[in-house]
């Protein structure tokens, strides 16, 4: 099912906070975790398949958890994101220069999250919707809470 329109908003504006910030690090345990530069805390975690799309047409296709990713992700390292955004079917896309990281939701599983240091998070459930947990929330909430679309972002 796909997110409800308000949900893409307020995800997108979170996404947007690593928008110049250059990809600082990687870790691969469960899923692959990306860090940024930025000098707030926002972690992306995609546990779903992936791929890696180049403005030369060139397409890698692969698992979070491979050696492939991995080489990808290294190319990417210090890279600052130039877009970041989920599209109204749930597909994540985050752009690095010459290069989009692109995470189509999955039907079966979590495809990717997103936290931020304000203890936002923003989960791709299966099927595509989001699940958005606010700070001190014990569970999804589904209306936005945090300003228009456009204003920054805030959880105050």
């Amino acid at each position: 099912m796909p997110p409800a329109l308000e949900d893409v908003d307020l995800t997108n504006r979170l996404l947007n906070a690593v928008v110049g910030h250059g990809l600082l690090a990687f870790r691969m345990g469960p899923g692959v975790r990306l860090e940024f530069d930025d000098d707030a805390y926002h972690e992306l975690t995609i546990e779903g398949s992936l791929r890696f799309v180049r403005v030369d047409g060139s397409e890698r296709h692969g698992e979070p958890i491979s050696l492939d990713v991995a080489e990808q992700l290294i190319q990417l390292l210090n890279a600052p994101v130039t877009a970041a955004t989920v599209d109204p079917y749930g597909t994540l896309t985050v752009t690095f220069g010459d290069a989009d990281l692109v995470v189509p939701y999955d039907e079966m599983y979590e495809a990717w999250q997103i936290r931020s240091d304000q203890g936002l998070l923003v989960v791709s459930m299966p099927g595509g919707d989001l699940a958005i947990w606010k700070p001190e929330s014990d569970g999804p909430d589904r209306r936005d809470q945090l300003g228009a679309p456009g204003d920054a972002f805030s959880a105050a």
